[in-house]
Parts: structure tokens; C-alpha cells; sequence
């Protein structure tokens, strides 16, 4: 991504937004993809799209939140694993020192 803002164009749901920037337009129109079909998910369990837009973009928002929540819960246990695992692996080599310096010494 570019340091420079500029304005793009996408259309999420038939409507147009212009988006300052600093993204690329390929970019910004997967993003508006995502959204676009998070929405239609949504419409297609039923809801009026000419008249229940709010609603449609509210829980396609949740919905988008709690992907969001459930990819960062996951993403803390692999760190927390990861590290884990280093601090046994650190331990391991910090004993197999003392167990080679105590064996020079004796």
C-alpha cells in the first residue's frame, strides 16, 4: 500500500461510496466484495432489501465482528502455543548448558 491518499469509488450493496484511501482500488474492491456478499447472506434469510437495508448492513456487520472476534481468539491461542513451546525449547537448551558445563568442571 501507498503512503498517498486518494479517493476510490466502490459500490457495496447498489450504492456508491467514494473512500479516501491509502489502499490500491483492487484493494478497496475485495473488501467492498466481502462486504457486498456478507449483505446478501443476509438478505437471502429473508429480509425486504428496499426496505430493511439498516438491518441488512447491521448484522452483516456482526457477522463480519464475530469472524473478526473468532480469527483474533484463534490466532491468540497460536501465539500463546507458540510461545510455549519456546520457553520449553529455551529450558531445554538452558539445562543441556548447565548439564556440559557441569561435566567440564567435574
Amino acid at each position: 500500500m501507498s503512503n498517498e491518499s486518494k479517493n476510490l469509488t466502490v459500490n457495496i450493496y447498489g450504492q456508491d461510496y467514494v473512500l479516501r484511501s491509502t489502499g490500491n482500488q483492487d484493494y478497496i474492491n475485495k473488501i467492498a466484495d466481502y462486504v457486498n456478499s456478507k449483505m446478501k447472506e443476509i438478505e437471502s434469510t429473508g429480509l425486504d432489501a428496499s426496505s430493511q437495508q439498516l438491518k441488512i448492513a447491521v448484522l452483516s456487520a456482526m457477522n463480519i465482528a464475530d469472524e473478526l472476534f473468532q480469527s483474533m481468539d484463534k490466532n491468540s491461542e497460536i501465539i500463546t502455543t507458540i510461545e510455549a513451546k519456546g520457553n520449553s525449547f529455551i529450558e531445554y537448551i538452558d539445562d543441556r548448558i548447565k548439564e556440559i558445563e557441569s561435566q567440564d568442571k567435574g
